[in-house]
């Protein structure tokens, strides 16, 4: 009985989310974001001037925590990043606007233990 009403009075609480919207001058939304309680909770996406995604982040309690893409201003992909509580964690990669490979690594709490820089035609940058 106990759990019961503790999860009734858990679901009755209010849960205080908003979404924050901020603009250009022209009115073109530049910044979607989702808050609960105070806090970015869930995807936050980024926009040009022209009105194309510029990045696409996900928050957990204000923290980047999943995959967050970047966008050229023509919609290509500008980069891959995997957070964890706030730090780069996994494999992070840059990409050429041309759709080139610039840059593949592996981070551990924001510092990369593996990985290389590439020049557009492919070639590793020693």
């Amino acid at each position: 009985m106990k759990k019961f009403i503790t999860v009734s009075i858990f679901l009755c609480l209010p849960l205080m989310s908003e979404v924050i919207i901020s603009k250009y001058d022209n009115g073109i939304v530049k910044k979607k974001s989702n808050k609960l309680k105070g806090l970015r909770e869930g995807s936050t996406l980024a926009y040009y001037k022209s009105s194309s995604l510029k990045s696409e982040t996900i928050f957990k309690r204000d923290s980047r925590d999943g995959l967050a893409k970047g966008y050229y201003d023509d919609g290509s992909l500008k980069y891959e990043k995997l957070y964890k509580n706030g730090a780069l964690m996994g494999q992070s990669k840059t990409y050429y606007k041309n759709g080139a490979l610039k840059s593949d690594f592996v981070f551990e709490d924001d510092i990369p233990v593996s990985g290389n820089k590439y020049l557009p035609n492919g070639d590793i940058i020693k």
